[in-house]
């Protein structure tokens, strides 16, 4: 569509040159031709706009800034790796998804070895499932984001014992007023039966 705009421009100035010199000298003709090029530089604007539009990602029917999708595919890693991290047993990289803050006051190593121990079997990713990254809180100050917390939940977790869990945590992307808190803070796994253990604690 943009290349078909900026080709009518030319064919334009084209028909324009070869009226001749007569019609270009006058000066209604002229505003008449400056009028329409400048509506067709304004269709062009609007078609780039509309088309960078098509590339936005819609969450629950909202649409995300740059930034906010940036967050989401962001979230949205984080939830496979949280699951693999428990899924096999990776400790070391567990901790380092963790906020400074946490890894400075709580027993991680203890909470995670507990959290192990809390899963009943092997966890099993299955076609039940689910990864939902969208929960989030955010703040702005001048535009710009000063808090962006998200919440995200797997659900349908199984293991190979017939065992089910669903995992849930909280985690800061940006936090202006305590740059230790960026990372995760808690983790909630919660079994079917209703049981519940926790790594990490809540941070505001």
């Amino acid at each position: 569509m943009i290349k078909h705009l900026i080709s009518y421009i030319y064919i334009i100035q084209a028909e324009a040159n070869d009226d001749g010199l007569s019609q270009i000298q006058a000066s209604g003709d002229m505003r008449l031709m400056k009028k329409r090029i400048y509506i067709l530089l304004g269709l062009i604007i609007i078609a780039v706009a509309v088309s960078l539009n098509g590339c936005a990602r819609f969450v629950n029917g909202i649409e995300l800034t740059l930034a906010e999708k940036s967050f989401s595919e962001k979230a949205d890693q984080h939830n496979k790796d949280v699951l693999n991290c428990l899924r096999k047993h990776d400790t070391k990289s567990l901790k380092k998804m963790f906020c400074r803050e946490i890894r400075l006051t709580e027993d991680l190593d203890a909470q995670i070895k507990a959290a192990f121990d809390f899963i009943d079997g092997n966890i099993e990713v299955t076609d039940k499932t689910e990864f939902n990254s969208y929960g989030m809180e955010s703040s702005t100050e001048h535009g710009k984001f000063v808090l962006y917390e998200i919440s995200p939940t797997i659900t349908g977790i199984q293991t190979d014992k017939g065992k089910t869990y669903t995992i849930g945590y909280c985690e800061y992307f940006i936090y202006k007023d305590h740059p230790s808190y960026l990372g995760i803070m808690e983790i909630d796994i919660t079994a079917g039966d209703g049981r519940k253990c926790v790594i990490g604690k809540s941070l505001r």
